[in-house]
């Protein structure tokens, strides 16, 4: 679509519901090329005089009907990003790269982030809180059976306070509203069966597991880490007991970690622990796929876990997000959050679309959050210890010349970047539908200061008319093909 055609789209609800009692709107699209970016357009006119034409398809918003307060739409600073950030940048570009993602003014505000204790597979290097032995490359160090460190006299988090506590809080300084949760991926090796970080042992046949002595001190490395993060300035809003504990991957950090164990681990270990040190982050168990909604019906099932239970973390490798509704339907005063979503380079199609839809899905399906994964990766989306080579961040850092890198913004900016920036801490989604026999897709949330936020994608290969009605008023406008398109009043 030309630019002079895509403004008269957008102004199309301008010149049919121009009206006395009219209300304006503003508009914020991207198109799936990536050429308007977050692009504001005219602005439109709410009117309560104007017919809306009965072959356009209507979304109505009610924000008398409420869900779900929103915690926030966000990635991780994986160790690699951080890295990226702190070794591969000026201050003058880093400051700049942080402004643009997290600066609602100057960015997209993203407001959760998702933080790896310790190494995920999205690593620069290979590293825990409380190492016993010298972690070395894709192999790891295997801890000798009679070394261990219960009392955990040598954990230190100086390998974060290097580069990525020091960004957090850069970061916290451009959005104060921001939340952040953490995950470890693996406790320190001399904590398993194994010895080992690795999610199944070198011989690619032993699964890992937590040693059953070292359930306390498991507990104490979380209430270290989290006071350790404090002390530092970065407040912790949640964390998850183990990343994908159903996963036991032969190359990165992982650990089997079933329902049952995890649920004996937050009653008898972790949830005192917490209390006991005047903690109180939400704990959200299995932090795993839709597909395996079992974990969390058994976890939520055992009244003692499910008290120390916050709710249940998602990802959206397997199954479908409805899985979710099942989940609130059965256990309604418990929350729910989509933690990890990665896009990839090996996605075809048009990816705006499909992961927009992903983000309606999810937040239509009772999410309190929606994050991806690295929020920034090379070009050769790296470095990484193992586990995804194609993932990609929601920036790239090119060094394809190390002397001049770019900072590059990839579609996954803009699918968050429609949302974060717009919607506040503490919104509520809202009422809105989905109209039939279209190729639309919306949600709509009510921020605190009353502004109403309508997040719209068209998955068609046409531009789409349709009508947006709240309180009796009306407007017509137009969003193109397979664009995204964010509409706010007050």
């Amino acid at each position: 679509m030309s630019r002079s055609s895509f403004v008269a789209a957008l102004a199309l609800g301008t010149l049919i519901t121009a009206g006395v009692s009219a209300q304006s709107i503003a508009v914020y699209q991207t198109t799936p090329d990536l050429d308007k970016g977050l692009w504001q357009g005219p602005d439109l006119q709410f009117s309560s005089k104007a017919a809306p034409d009965a072959a356009v398809p209507t979304v109505t918003i009610d924000d008398a009907q409420r869900f779900q307060e929103v915690d926030g739409f966000g990635a991780s600073l994986t160790d690699n990003a951080a890295w990226l950030f702190d070794k591969k940048l000026g201050a003058e570009q880093r400051a700049a790269t942080f402004k643009s993602l997290f600066s609602r003014k100057e960015g997209i505000a993203v407001s959760f982030l998702r933080q790896p204790i310790g190494s995920s597979d999205m690593s620069a290097t290979v590293y825990s809180y409380d190492d016993l032995c010298v972690q070395g490359g894709p192999d790891y160090c295997v801890t000798p059976a009679d070394k261990a460190d219960f009392k955990l006299e040598h954990f230190s988090i100086k390998h974060d306070e290097e580069y990525i506590l020091p960004e957090l809080r850069q970061i916290l300084a451009l959005n104060p509203d921001l939340k952040v949760i953490v995950s470890p991926w693996s406790p320190p090796g001399w904590m398993k069966s194994t010895g080992s970080m690795l999610g199944t042992a070198a011989d690619q046949k032993t699964q890992s597991t937590l040693r059953p002595e070292a359930y306390d001190a498991f507990a104490n490395y979380f209430v270290k880490t989290i006071q350790g993060y404090q002390a530092n300035g970065v407040p912790i809003y949640g964390l998850t007991m183990q990343n994908e504990p159903l996963y036991t991957p032969v190359d990165y950090s992982g650990m089997l970690f079933p329902a049952a164990e995890q649920a004996s681990f937050l009653t008898k270990n972790l949830g005192p622990a917490l209390a006991a040190a005047g903690l109180k982050p939400k704990v959200m168990i299995f932090d795993f796929n839709w597909d395996r909604a079992e974990f969390p019906d058994t976890f939520l099932k055992d009244p003692k876990a499910a008290a120390f239970a916050a709710g249940t973390a998602w990802h959206h490798y397997g199954g479908s997000p409805t899985v979710m509704t099942k989940n609130h339907i059965e256990f309604p005063d418990k929350d729910q959050w989509v933690t990890e979503s990665s896009g990839g380079v090996d996605q075809k199609g048009n990816i705006l679309a499909q992961e927009a839809s992903e983000l309606v899905d999810v937040t239509r399906n009772w999410a309190k959050s929606y994050v991806l994964w690295a929020i920034a990766t090379d070009q050769k989306q790296g470095p990484h210890v193992g586990g995804c080579a194609t993932c990609r961040g929601l920036v790239t850092v090119d060094l394809t010349d190390a002397a001049k890198p770019i900072v590059r913004r990839e579609v996954d900016y803009y699918v968050i970047g429609q949302a974060s920036k717009f919607v506040q801490p503490k919104a509520v989604r809202i009422a809105s539908d989905e109209p039939a026999g279209t190729q639309l897709k919306d949600v709509a949330f009510r921020n605190p200061d009353g502004s109403i936020v309508l997040y719209t994608v068209n998955n068609g290969t046409a531009s789409q008319n349709l009508n947006i009605k709240f309180h009796g008023k009306i407007v017509t406008t137009s969003v193109p093909a397979g664009a995204v398109a964010t509409f706010v009043w007050k």
